[in-house]
């Protein structure tokens, strides 16, 4: 009878640390009622472990995926990044193309205004002036039909001198 702690070498080259292959025929078990059960077969405590055993490698899936995924948030910033400093340098570039237009437009309201007000200068200047050539050319008419008249006194010469004489001083 063996106790449960410890374990048996094995006599087919099996590795003393590691627990025997069930259904062993090197060494057959009895049967009877009276036996204690058997303890449960133990894993190896990884200080015993032996160093020529192959170890098992971790999973690198999720290493992988996560390179991948990191790989794809680097590439997307990039290219997010380049997109928004063409934007940025197009609107720029639209901001001052449109400050320039400003400036024009600006310039050409100033230019309009200046226009304007010489404009009203000239059209007050016409009105003038054609006020004034009314009176010079009623002026002209009257002195030109006195003295077209005959030496002699009528109400006709009397009316022409009239207005010669209220017109013409005005000039």
């Amino acid at each position: 009878m063996t106790s449960p702690d410890v374990t048996r070498p094995s006599l087919n080259g099996a590795h003393p640390g590691l627990p025997e292959p069930v259904g062993n025929a090197a060494e057959p078990e009895p049967l009877s009622g009276n036996q204690p059960e058997a303890a449960p077969v133990r894993s190896p405590e990884p200080s015993s472990v032996d160093p020529l055993l192959p170890v098992a490698r971790p999973n690198r899936a999720p290493l992988i995926a996560l390179t991948a995924l990191a790989a794809l948030f680097a590439a997307t910033t990039g290219l997010l990044t380049a997109l928004y400093t063409s934007a940025a340098g197009e609107r720029d570039e639209h901001v001052v193309s449109r400050a320039q237009r400003e400036l024009a437009l600006t310039g050409v309201a100033e230019q309009q205004e200046q226009v304007d007000q010489a404009l009203a200068d000239h059209r007050s200047r016409e009105s003038a002036l054609s006020g004034e050539h009314d009176l010079l050319t009623r002026c002209a008419e009257a002195a030109e039909a006195y003295f077209d008249l005959p030496p002699e006194q009528s109400p006709e010469s009397s009316r022409l001198f009239r207005v010669m004489y209220d017109v013409c001083p005005l000039i």
